[in-house]
């Protein structure tokens, strides 16, 4: 056995080292080299688009997925007629106990007694009511607890956990207050503009134990740190009516309690000045300097010096028609200013005669923390700065006035509950296992509770910080009464392409509960029910079984509707769309392949008819026909393989800076390529091992089945016929 196992390998490496010969290009065989060469390119070239194409598209259709899941959950569990037209619900209706209040999943779950009803003070039961379910010990059966108690007692499912929804709609209404820089003031005195945002809106309670929720939360960016910081001074309950006069500065103590707090969590490295500009403190100035400046002026008065970052560059003024530039040369000597015209007359500078710098201008900073004791506002807070103005150094310290934040360090994740908790969504992830993440909305005194809003609303000009309100109506015993919940922008989240996601905003539970009370939701299965999560959405399905069985076996279930996250009404269509088109890309991508791979048949049927010779010689010395049909086999898919990996190495860079390609043709055409709003902020760039399985094996499966009937055809060669024809 051993010798025959021997032979066996020196047969096989003969072959190999055959068909390594015929594919090490020659000059001798050059049409075959280059059909061998273009045929590895064109595999690598289809490989490389496949494998991109799928890796991107697969990445974005799992974001999709996740950022639904953050919304809703892998799986929900609605109440079905049966619930509402039972009598365990419709009992809280007359009971006094239940305030003769309808209750929601989550107040029945908290409630100590299933059944509030006491008939020596409650009214009769209508007769219309269907009977009650009572157990076996003749207790009201309460579906939602055994709901939850079965949920509680599944195992294996990592991170599994239940938690009740609430859903409705309101009308949100936001201010959006901005404070406008001018280029005539100085850096204290600013222009205040208003504007109002309104939109129908459906509004979900926040699960505060969600974790898909951070995946789709999008990151503050320093626009929205400025914002929130200039709010920070006003107090506005957002229910008076829409007018300038409703924001109203807050006292002393509370700005100082909110500045105090909001620098606990964000730390500040680097302003920015205002685009037309920023006056430079005169107690900044050096006492020697040279610096190339534009001197700004009406008729021969001076109206302000420019001072250029890069004395190059001349910064651009509004209604330039009403003054007039003129470059000249400032010298500092000792603390006296003279000015050298471009005419070469000197003129000194009065003490008072205002500095600008150019604007967009980023200055390093570090925060006084003392300043903020003594701050009345905002434009108080002093930071120390040090940087550097065509080569001259200025030092010093600066108010935070009408600067803009260009660089900081924000907190949102804590260990545990912080007194100085921040003013934008933020996460407290505990060290014990289980819960082991809370998400928190803040609520600001005088300002409002937080609400998370999809980042559509950005486009409408939102940004954090913006206070307003929620209203909906609510019925009295003559009209309809307008009802306003205050709310501020505590941040954004990204849903994907939801087709609700546009208008659905995240709110605390006490919000949701409170407007849904006023509304006759309960006929709507969206508007109340239990979510289910787990960390593996792909065991959906099987949760939903062994749920369903549960719940039937505890006699509750038919008063629940069970649904995986690819059977909700809004996002079902989606999802089979794209599930459809994965398919359809799938068969493309294959018929691609097999089209790249015949390349392969013309290359091994010119090389068989190049080597016959070769071949009838090897017939005659004893290679058998299998031999001579493993040589050129072999040859079939070494060129697939080799084609793969360069394909795939390709792909790998190609991922690694696809926004740098995407950011390249964008500039080229003009817009964005792929819009942020359905597509997220940057492309998905991890290689998706799925496709990169399905091109591979695809490519060697297919090139050895390209390769097998030159292969056949050579080994079917009779050796005779070919030294005679010889």
């Amino acid at each position: 056995m051993s010798t025959q196992r021997l032979h066996a390998k020196e047969n096989s490496m003969y072959e190999l080292s055959v068909a390594a010969k015929y594919l090490t290009p020659r000059w001798k065989q050059l049409s075959v080299s280059i059909i061998t060469i273009i045929s590895i390119l064109v595999i690598a070239v289809v490989v490389w688009l496949i494998v991109v194409f799928f890796s991107v598209t697969s990445g974005l259709t799992n974001s999709w997925i996740d950022k639904l899941i953050a919304l809703t959950a892998p799986v929900r569990i609605t109440p079905t007629r049966d619930y509402y037209n039972s009598y365990y619900y419709l009992v809280d209706g007359i009971s006094a106990d239940s305030d003769y209040s309808l209750k929601t999943i989550g107040e029945k779950l908290a409630a100590e007694r299933s059944d509030p009803y006491d008939p020596s003070v409650d009214e009769e039961t209508p007769s219309s009511w269907s009977k009650p379910d009572h157990l076996e010990d003749g207790s009201l059966k309460d579906p939602v607890k055994l709901a939850f108690a079965e949920i509680d007692h599944l195992k294996g499912f990592a991170g599994l956990a239940a938690a009740d929804f609430e859903m409705t709609v309101a009308n949100l209404h936001l201010r959006l207050l901005r404070t406008k820089s001018s280029a005539r003031n100085s850096s204290s005195t600013d222009e205040q503009q208003q504007g109002m945002l309104s939109q129908a809106s459906y509004l979900g309670s926040l699960d505060s134990g969600n974790p898909w929720l951070l995946k789709a939360v999008v990151p503050l960016n320093e626009t929205d740190l400025s914002n929130l910081l200039n709010n920070l001074s006003l107090n506005y309950l957002g229910t008076q009516e829409d007018s300038t006069n409703d924001a109203l500065l807050a006292d002393n103590k509370t700005i100082r309690e909110r500045l105090a707090a909001f620098f606990a969590n964000v730390a500040i490295d680097k302003l920015k000045t205002p685009d037309t500009g920023w006056r430079l403190p005169q107690e900044l100035l050096p006492q020697n300097a040279n610096w190339n400046v534009v001197l700004v002026m009406k008729g021969d008065v001076i109206h302000r010096i420019l001072i250029p970052q890069d004395p190059d560059n001349s910064s651009q003024l509004p209604n330039k028609s009403k003054f007039t530039l003129k470059p000249a040369t400032l010298s500092i000597k000792d603390g006296i200013k003279t000015v050298k015209m471009a005419d070469g007359i000197d003129k000194n500078l009065p003490n008072h005669a205002p500095f600008f710098l150019q604007g967009s201008v980023v200055l390093p900073v570090k925060l006084i923390d003392s300043s903020i004791q003594d701050a009345r506002d905002i434009s108080n807070v002093r930071f120390k700065t040090q940087f550097f103005i065509q080569g001259s150094e200025i030092s010093g310290t600066i108010s935070y006035g009408n600067l803009q934040i260009a660089k900081a360090q924000i907190q949102s994740e804590f260990k545990q509950a912080t007194e100085n908790s921040p003013f934008w969504m933020y996460a407290i992830k505990h060290d014990v296992k289980e819960p082991n993440l809370e998400l928190i909305l803040p609520v600001i005194e005088n300002m409002g509770e937080g609400i998370l809003l999809p980042k559509g609303f950005r486009a409408s000009g939102a940004m954090l910080g913006d206070a307003g309100y929620l209203s909906y109506y609510t019925s009295t015993a003559t009209l309809m009464q307008e009802q306003r919940v205050p709310i501020f922008v505590a941040g954004f989240y990204d849903p994907g392409i939801i087709p609700i996601g546009g208008k659905y905003i995240l709110a605390n539970k006490q919000i949701t509960t409170l407007i849904r009370a006023s509304q006759n939701l309960e006929d709507s299965t969206l508007s109340n029910g239990i979510n289910v999560r787990f960390s593996n959405r792909e065991q959906a399905d099987l949760l939903k079984s062994r749920l369903q069985k549960a719940f039937e076996d505890a006699g509750i279930g038919q008063y629940w509707k069970i649904e995986t996250y690819r059977e909700y009404e809004f996002t079902r269509d989606i999802i089979q769309q794209l599930q459809s088109e994965k398919r359809l890309y799938t068969l493309l991508a294959t018929l691609i392949i097999i089209v790249a791979c015949s390349n392969i048949i013309s290359m091994l049927i010119i090389l068989v008819n190049d080597k016959k010779l070769e071949i009838g010689i090897l017939r005659s010395m004893g290679a058998s026909s299998t031999s001579i049909a493993i040589i050129f086999g072999t040859c079939g898919i070494f060129i697939g393989i080799v084609g793969s990996v360069l394909g795939t190495l390709i792909a790998l860079l190609t991922l690694k800076n696809i926004q740098v390609i995407v950011d390249f043709i964008s500039r080229l055409q003009g817009y964005e390529m792929f819009n942020p709003l359905f597509y997220g902020e940057t492309l998905p760039t991890e290689i998706s091992l799925e496709a990169l399985t399905f091109v591979v094996m695809a490519t060697a499966l297919i090139s050895l089945i390209s390769g097998i009937v030159p292969a056949v055809r050579a080994s079917l060669l009779k050796p005779s016929v070919i030294l005679k024809a010889e």
